[in-house]
């Protein structure tokens, strides 16, 4: 998670077209389009049938993928079948000469994005390649608003929710010890009040930013509403967890430049931890919730475990 913000190095939930593969018993058409994608500044690779187009695919990462539909042993739409079943990321356009015994229909419902009848010119096949990325690039933008947090580029509460039940439940089978921080900023309010609500968003992308630049490889940050943040480490002792609240607090000790406004900043962090608060994320989030507020009641500008524990 915490290498997916869309801010500075980590906007990339929606990946550049780069590598095509072209199937299709025909040299004379791979060889054609093989030509015209490397012109266009594609990598390309080409294979002559269904069989080696899914070896050529478990080896390496495809984009788009064009196949005839009609090729000795597997067809192009078992082809399409099968690579939607294994690499559910690439885009499948499908060519045909044979109208009468495939139909586009039947592209269509194998998952496949477009559908070419050959002969075509390069001009209509380009029109449809454009086409094909421009829908590809839509799905990614939309992805990336139903996972990231529009402000920051973090991911948002439906990401954070969806990454530590699968970390919860990696933590279940090899059993290892896991902290949430639940991260509160101190008197966001009076910013706001004070320098105005862009000066206020501008910190807190500022603030998703170091948090995000503080990171270490086995920790994710997410912004779940507001001015507050989680992040979400593997640890192997409780007191792990310490030091990454104060590493953290840390890393906001610094002023802020706001718009020619400086400002201090600090936060509130409350801890819970993986096994002895709980065994699911709603239970974790609430308890670090809790600890987070003793915490801002005793003066902020600090962090404590859940009292439970």
């Amino acid at each position: 998670m915490a290498a997916e913000s869309r801010s500075d190095k980590a906007r990339s939930s929606m990946p550049p077209v780069n590598k095509i593969l072209v199937v299709d018993d025909d040299d004379q058409i791979t060889k054609l389009l093989d030509l015209f994608l490397i012109s266009k500044g594609y990598q390309c690779e080409t294979a002559s049938s269904g069989k080696s187009a899914l070896e050529k695919a478990e080896s390496d990462v495809f984009d788009i993928v064009i196949t005839d539909i009609k090729m000795p042993g597997m067809d192009g739409i078992a082809l399409t079948e099968e690579l939607i079943k294994k690499h559910p990321d690439v885009t499948v356009m499908i060519m045909t000469a044979f109208t009468s015994e495939y139909s586009e229909e039947d592209a269509i419902r194998t998952g496949a994005s477009d559908f070419i009848r050959k002969p075509f010119t390069l001009a209509e096949f380009s029109a449809r390649l454009q086409r094909m990325i421009r829908d590809r690039n839509r799905m990614y933008d939309l992805q990336d608003l139903a996972f990231f947090d529009a402000l920051t580029g973090l991911p948002n509460r439906k990401m954070f929710l969806d990454r530590t039940t699968q970390a919860l439940e990696h933590a279940k089978r090899f059993p290892h010890m896991f902290a949430l921080l639940f991260l509160d900023v101190d008197n966001f309010k009076m910013i706001n009040d004070s320098f105005g609500h862009n000066a206020g968003d501008l910190l807190l992308q500022e603030i998703a930013a170091r948090l995000s630049d503080g990171l270490r490889k086995s920790e994710t940050v997410a912004r779940i509403s507001g001015d507050e943040f989680i992040v979400t480490a593997t640890i192997n002792k409780a007191d792990d967890a310490a030091v990454i609240a104060a590493r953290i607090l840390d890393s906001l000790s610094p002023p802020f430049n706001l718009q020619g406004h400086t400002c201090w900043v600090s936060c509130s962090i409350g801890i819970s931890v993986y096994p002895a608060d709980g065994d699911n994320v709603d239970i974790l989030l609430k308890k670090a919730d809790s600890a987070m507020y003793q915490v801002k009641e005793a003066g902020g500008n600090n962090y404590g475990f859940y009292k439970g524990r």
